[in-house]
């Protein structure tokens, strides 16, 4: 099975995107994140380092050249013992090895673990970017809501209290509201906590600081997933979902390196040329000589007895090659279960996002007849002011809705593999500069 390459190149696909001016948006975020998330530069390192299992697996069966040279000299100009120059080389080449070509196999597969693991890491990078970014916009619409209660409730308050002044309203009516207006206090100093708290986890993803970020646009559409149903996904999946896919090659290289332990019973033949030459300089009582000799040898090794390791290393890689084999079926199983729960959580969000819009509908209208019943007397300023929560709170629940559905979104892509910057670039559509989100530590 091979590893899809497109998907393992994606992190220098954006590279070339440019930053924006003013508010940063999620391309910016994601770009900066590539060369600075110091869990992604680990990611890539070690692939890197795992790409070499291949080259050293191959190198075993190729040719084996070795050389040395020793200089040995007199220390004694008047000794009968001559200066001696001995050179040596050696070529061999494994004819018959089995151990080593299932060794090779397995790297083969290592290979592939490498950039199926990897291209999981990328994708993951992605999701980690966008739920970070998508946090702080949440954290901020949240916020925004906060204030403008707190600023409704703080008029409703003034106007309590000077209706009570005149006698108006009773006293405790001031007490109520006093209490909600206390509770909405607290309630946005929580939420600018929050704020601030999204900020710096995004500064903990890329390593620099963002104070303003552009927003996500009102006329943002959730759509039903391409194809919509569910067993559709489940495929994709099962043939794309990159960790899945390193289970899999796991296993055949366990599988491969089971073999080998299990070859290292049989015999190997090697193939070798020997070369050597010696040079005896001449001394006062000898002419000096120099001797060649090139032979070729064709060795047989096969291992008697060794202790019993031999048999050892074989069942314990046969138990190895086992539970990756069980590994595989429960990555399997898990495939499919998270492609059938994230669908229906893309199916649910779409749901919830045209509920929660016609939920403001309701609450603003609800709030409309709660004022008119009000200014007749038939409500209080408690109605009113639990009315106008109502309101904000559903402004929120659709804010908090949309960022789910995006979300829920690109990890069904992601479980299916089919995640890539292309969706970084597809939701930046959505986002645009004139909705500024900023830190309450720049406003």
């Amino acid at each position: 099975m091979l590893v899809n390459v497109r998907a393992i190149l994606i992190l220098t696909s954006i590279i070339g995107l440019n930053v924006s001016a003013n508010a940063e948006n999620l391309s910016d975020i994601y770009k900066i994140a590539v060369k600075n998330d110091p869990v992604i530069l680990a990611a890539k390192a070690n692939y890197h380092a795992d790409k070499e299992t291949l080259k050293q697996g191959r190198a075993v069966l190729l040719p084996q050249l070795a050389g040395s040279a020793n200089k040995l000299e007199r220390a004694d100009p008047t000794s009968t013992n001559p200066d001696k120059t001995t050179y040596s080389a050696s070529l061999s080449q494994s004819l018959f090895n089995v151990p080593a070509w299932f060794q090779f196999k397995s790297a083969k597969n290592m290979d592939q673990v490498a950039e199926a693991t990897f291209a999981a890491n990328q994708q993951d990078l992605i999701i980690r970017v966008s739920e970070t970014y998508f946090n702080v916009l949440r954290a901020y619409e949240n916020r925004q809501t906060r204030q403008a209660e707190l600023s409704a409730i703080s008029r409703q308050l003034e106007q309590t209290q000077e209706r009570f002044e005149v006698g108006l309203l009773p006293i405790t009516d001031v007490y109520e509201i006093q209490a909600i207006f206390d509770e909405a206090t607290a309630n946005n100093l929580e939420a600018n906590g929050a704020l601030d708290s999204a900020f710096e986890k995004l500064q903990s993803l890329t390593g620099q600081r963002h104070h303003e970020l552009s927003g996500l646009k009102d006329s943002f559409v959730a759509v039903s997933p391409d194809p919509i149903d569910v067993d559709s996904w489940v495929q994709f999946s099962l043939a794309n979902n990159f960790t899945l896919k390193a289970n899999q090659l796991t296993q055949q290289a366990a599988n491969a390196t089971a073999a080998a332990a299990k070859a290292q019973h049989l015999p190997k033949i090697t193939l070798s040329t020997d070369y050597s030459k010696r040079d005896l300089k001449p001394t006062l009582t000898s002419d000096g000589i120099i001797t060649e000799q090139t032979s070729v040898n064709l060795n047989l090794t096969m291992p008697i007895f060794s202790g019993g390791l031999t048999s050892s290393q074989a069942r314990q890689s046969s138990f190895k090659a086992k539970a990756a084999e069980h590994n595989y079926m429960a990555a399997k199983r898990n495939t499919i279960q998270v492609a059938r729960s994230t669908h229906q959580q893309v199916i649910t969000n779409i749901a919830r996002v045209k509920a929660r819009k016609q939920a403001i509908k309701s609450a603003e209208s609800a709030l409309q007849a709660t004022q008119a019943g009000y200014e007749v007397g038939t409500r209080n300023i408690i109605d009113v002011l639990l009315a106008q929560r109502t309101v904000f709170q559903a402004k929120r629940n659709v804010a908090s809705a949309r960022y789910d559905y995006i979300l829920s979104m690109m990890r069904l892509k992601q479980v299916a593999g089919q995640l890539s910057p292309e969706d970084i670039l597809e939701i930046n559509n959505w986002l645009y500069s004139s909705v500024i989100i900023k830190s309450s530590n720049s406003i």
